[in-house]
């Protein structure tokens, strides 16, 4: 969280790595205290060819504002569109998800 406990210490490169080998998603959380996967991360997971997912972690209609902080994100990384899962269509998400059930 923001200015209370830092973020997990591990080799990004090999995370993310290995998250796009196996076609999963890293999530980007755009509740502002949260700021999950921040910026140097998305440059590494991009680089990696990770799967993007955007959410808000909303607890309250209202945060689900925070949608535009996640894309902000997004956007500043330079991830494409077509490796960010909320921008397929349903035919395409519900293929990504059948592709990843046992």
């Amino acid at each position: 969280m923001f200015n209370y406990r830092l973020g997990l210490s591990a080799d990004w490169r090999r995370v993310f790595g290995e998250a796009a080998k196996l076609d999963k998603a890293a999530e980007i959380d755009g509740y502002a205290d949260r700021q999950d996967l921040k910026g140097s991360l998305l440059k590494i997971a991009k680089q990696e060819g990770c799967r993007i997912s955007l959410g808000t972690d909303a607890h309250h209609p209202e945060q689900l504002a925070f949608m535009d902080l996640a894309l902000a994100a997004a956007y500043l990384a330079k991830i494409p569109a077509d490796r960010i899962i909320n921008f397929l269509t349903v035919d395409e998400l519900k293929k990504w998800v059948q592709s990843h059930r046992p």
